[in-house]
């Protein structure tokens, strides 16, 4: 069975993924770890990552490999575990350079899909599982919740970059985000029609594994 989780930022949909996979035993595939596997490599080569042409030939000769160590995912480029480099703080422009690029993406979006398929049973979260990586997918989840939740969610994380955040900031930087993740030119966030929809704003995570596991067995 393949389950498809895409959602908001901030909604838990990563963490409820993970956890829903390990509840019931399926393999988890953080598709954004693989864009970010490609960017992580370009930086640490000095490959500019808008240089779309050039990115696109980068991927395609790339080897990349999810791998689960200690309970995390792990992203392997080429044998080597690029992780650390991959999920940096500072690493957000270059990953939406790769993501947004229509050649990585369209091989990017090949290579989940055989993962999945090779897996039989598997989790795959991100923002474009449900349309693009696995439209016929067995079940389909879109995670999202109220936008000021997703902010008080995010602002301790943010404030240790910048303590002078304030809520509000936080939650505009989260709407805004919802903004360009919908709007992407190639794997925009879309909440599809037979996906069901969960709402987190008042559910703990747990809670939320849970209702998940009710409507998938």
């Amino acid at each position: 069975m393949i389950i498809a989780i895409d959602g908001t930022v901030a909604s838990g949909k990563s963490t409820v993924a993970k956890k829903l996979a390990k509840k019931i035993n399926y393999f988890y595939i953080n598709t954004g770890l693989m864009y970010r596997g490609v960017a992580a490599f370009a930086r640490m080569n000095n490959i500019p990552t808008d240089n779309s042409g050039k990115i696109a030939s980068l991927a395609h000769e790339l080897k990349l490999d999810l791998k689960d160590i200690d309970g995390k995912q792990h992203i392997f480029v080429n044998e080597d575990d690029l992780t650390e480099l991959a999920i940096a703080p500072d690493i957000g422009g270059y990953v939406s350079d790769v993501a947004d690029n229509p050649e990585v993406r369209k091989l990017l979006v090949s290579e989940q899909r055989r993962l999945g398929l090779e897996a039989g049973d598997a989790v795959l979260e991100g923002r474009d599982i449900g349309s693009d990586v696995f439209p016929d997918a067995d079940i389909k989840f879109y995670v999202t919740a109220d936008s000021r939740e997703r902010a008080k969610r995010r602002l301790a994380d943010d404030q240790k970059k910048n303590p002078n955040l304030t809520l509000d900031d936080v939650e505009k930087a989260v709407l805004d985000r919802d903004k360009r993740d919908k709007e992407r030119p190639v794997g925009a966030l879309k909440k599809m029609p037979d996906a069901i929809e969960i709402d987190t704003t008042n559910l703990s995570i747990d809670e939320v594994v849970d209702l998940l596991i009710d409507k998938v067995t």
